[in-house]
């Protein structure tokens, strides 16, 4: 299928990486010319007229005259553009965080509940925006909500654990307003995505309004974000509400945006996920090296330079250049301290493993080897082999072992591995102790600008978890079902900040933890937790109404609206 996007990417984005290899063609155009002359030239030309000539002499005529020279010429030609590094897209980073950010507008309206994609337009669109977040891998992702009123029923995170119960407590009930108003929804996408470059908004309904289709087109001229629509709803089965196809391709028509219809297998998705990422990657800011995209084109070599074994074909100056640039066997060794599987019973290896690591270590370093199974995305077996502990701390990231790929990060003992080992605290969700590895690497003297930002901008998040931790706690204090119950944990507890709640007529003292405190615990975080996610249907319900009452959210209005909804994106 044609993709409008990546070819927009490479006519916008081509360049070369070591554009001064290309300089190598001056020389190469004056060889190849005076070969071709010399050759051109027979060898009694000078004795022997024409006729003669024709009568006498033997050779290859024709498009096959030179064929050798030619194919020499195209070889060298496509070695120059190698060397030279054609690109046009960046390395992905190995902690994601330059994977699209996506605001997913759900509409939560009566129409919603239609049947014609069974067993509802609002459950099909949910499956297929949990299926999505599963394609994307740890792209950063927040949800939205609108009917009457719009509100934000999670702030952007790259964990799919959390965003999945808030996801399918979403149904009609729990809107403070009835209504399918998708203009309301604007100044949340705007607060949710704060000017992120690359950003993608994802409007899943069954039609909008032409109010909204203008407010639209006016918010997306001037936002740096893309929109794309997914139509939920079937045109060719009658409803009551049937969708209103007119009016989303209208929409998408005014704000240069994408309509796809849900589709029974993942073609849909597919569509969508390339759509996030191109839109990422061309509009997108990045501070990882660019990608070498030359890799098809060594194939292509390898297969020009079968030909040489041809009688006749040999150039030996070719041979002898080719022998002394290949890659010379270093001595390599495989790395038998194998962390991931200390508490896992040793097994023999057999004579075929020897074999084969024996042949591997011949021709790669323990680094390459662990790179050739990072690239295979056979994360824990590449930090196995890798030696350089920053490279082996990624690998265990990739591979969730977060507590390894720690330790690993420390052991590097630079500024960039502390930076790292914090957002390996952060997703074992150590928040505390991440903020104090931040707080004392931010003190530090010599750090790059770059550097300071990320810790400044990580610090502002893990704060903000904390601080919302807090929040939860207190919403939940005197409730059956708070985390404060002291029937369950303890028979006189007392708030995180020395006050006291009047609970009931008996006057019962009642507990608030800190985020310290639950944190600090495992146990207490998990009891916290479960209650939290207990019912998130009536959470979402209470927050909305909560908003509705605070009043609605302003566009365009600062930082102070953004704050909140920084949380969860650790870099």
């Amino acid at each position: 299928m044609f993709d409008s996007l990546l070819w927009q990417q490479i006519i916008s984005q081509f360049h070369f990486i070591r554009p001064w290899w290309l300089m190598g063609f001056i020389p190469f155009f004056i060889i190849i010319f005076l070969r071709w002359h010399y050759e051109a030239k027979a060898e009694f030309s000078n004795i022997l007229p024409k006729h003669l000539q024709d009568a006498l002499t033997i050779g290859e005529k024709g498009w096959r005259k030179h064929l050798p020279l030619k194919l020499l010429s195209l070889s060298i030609a496509i070695g120059l553009i190698v060397c030279a590094g054609p690109t046009w897209q960046k390395e992905a980073s190995p902690f994601g965080e330059d994977k699209a950010s996506m605001v997913v507008v759900l509409d939560n309206s009566q129409s919603m509940l239609e049947k014609d994609l069974p067993p509802s337009r609002l459950e099909r669109s949910k499956q297929k925006i949990r299926d999505l977040l599963d394609l994307r891998a740890g792209g950063k992702t927040g949800l939205a909500v609108y009917a009457g009123s719009a509100h934000t029923a999670m702030p952007l995170t790259q964990d799919n654990d959390v965003f999945a119960p808030f996801l399918a407590a979403i149904s009609p009930e729990i809107m403070p307003e009835a209504g399918k108003f998708a203009d309301k929804a604007l100044p949340v996408i705007d607060q949710l995505l704060d000017g992120t470059l690359g950003g993608t908004v994802l409007l899943v309904t069954d039609g909008v309004t032409p109010k909204a289709i203008d407010s639209y087109q006016q918010f997306f001229k001037d936002k740096p974000y893309q929109l794309l629509v997914l139509a939920a709803g079937n045109p060719d089965v009658k409803t009551n509400n049937p969708i209103d196809m007119k009016s989303l391709n209208e929409l998408v028509d005014k704000t240069n945006g994408k309509l796809i219809t849900i589709s029974v297998d993942n073609s849909d998705l597919q569509t969508l996920n390339n759509a996030i990422e191109r839109n990422m990657q061309i509009n997108g800011e990045s501070d990882m090296p660019w990608k070498d995209m030359s890799h098809p084109l060594i194939i292509l070599l390898a297969v020009l330079l079968l030909f040489w074994f041809r009688k006749g074909w040999l150039v030996q100056w070719c041979l002898v250049a080719v022998l002394f640039s290949g890659i010379t066997p270093q001595h390599a060794h495989a790395s038998v301290s194998l962390k991931a599987d200390e508490d896992k019973p040793s097994v023999e290896l057999t004579i075929w493993d020897k074999f084969s690591q024996g042949w591997m270590d011949l021709w790669l370093t323990p680094d390459q080897q662990g790179q050739r199974l990072f690239n295979q995305l056979n994360y824990l077996e590449a930090a196995k082999h890798f030696d350089d502990p920053m490279r082996k701390g990624i690998a265990y990231y990739y591979a969730m072992e977060y507590k390894l790929a720690q330790t690993e990060f420390i052991e590097d003992d630079s500024d960039l591995g502390l930076y790292y080992a914090a957002s390996a605290l952060a997703r074992q969700r150590e928040y505390i102790a991440a903020k104090n590895l931040l707080i004392q690497l931010s003190k530090k003297e010599g750090i790059s600008e770059e550097l300071r930002r990320n810790i400044e901008h990580n610090l502002n998040v893990i704060q903000g978890i904390v601080d919302d931790v807090n929040r939860m706690s207190k919403s939940q204090v005197g409730t059956p079902d708070g985390p404060g119950s002291s029937r369950e944990l303890g028979d006189e507890p007392q708030t995180g900040d020395g006050a006291k709640e009047e609970a009931s007529q008996l006057q019962t003292v009642k507990e608030e933890l800190t985020a310290e405190q639950i944190l600090g615990s495992s146990e207490l975080a998990d009891k916290w937790l479960k209650k939290v996610e207990a019912d998130p249907k009536v959470f979402l319900s209470r927050k909305f109404m909560l908003q509705l009452q605070q009043g609605p959210v302003v566009l365009d209005n600062g930082s102070n609206n953004a704050e909140t909804d920084e949380k969860n994106k650790v870099q």
